[in-house]
């Protein structure tokens, strides 16, 4: 199961640079090249698949880079941090008759002979 939608467990396609997809190419030729004789024709085929794939990606011309977006973080003012959630733990708290957790724990725990 997942812990929460959007994880990289999902079905999704992992985005990559061009330079990665540069160097993806390079390292599947080579290892297509070193690949031995006897190799399963499965491997070979999706290597080659693959290849072409990444092959076809970067003869397409590259995207235009968004120029909104370094302007706008540069000049836009940041949003207020939220604030802190109380805390869920009782020695946290630090209402009336509060007491610490070590003196709790002294308390609960100590032998009766050292209790005075």
């Amino acid at each position: 199961m997942r812990s929460f939608e959007g994880q990289h467990s999902d079905n999704v396609a992992i985005k990559r640079t061009r330079e990665q997809k540069q160097r993806q190419v390079a390292q599947l030729k080579e290892q297509l090249a070193t690949l031995k004789v006897h190799a399963a024709p499965a491997i070979r085929e999706a290597l080659v698949k693959r290849i072409a794939e990444l092959d076809a990606e970067l003869r397409q011309p590259p995207k235009p880079e968004r120029e909104g977006r370094e302007r706008d973080r540069e000049d836009a003012p940041r949003a207020p941090r939220r604030e802190g959630r109380a805390s869920v733990f009782r020695s946290d708290d630090t209402g009336p008759g509060a007491t610490s957790a070590a003196a709790a724990a002294s308390a609960a725990f100590s032998s009766p002979r050292r209790r005075s």
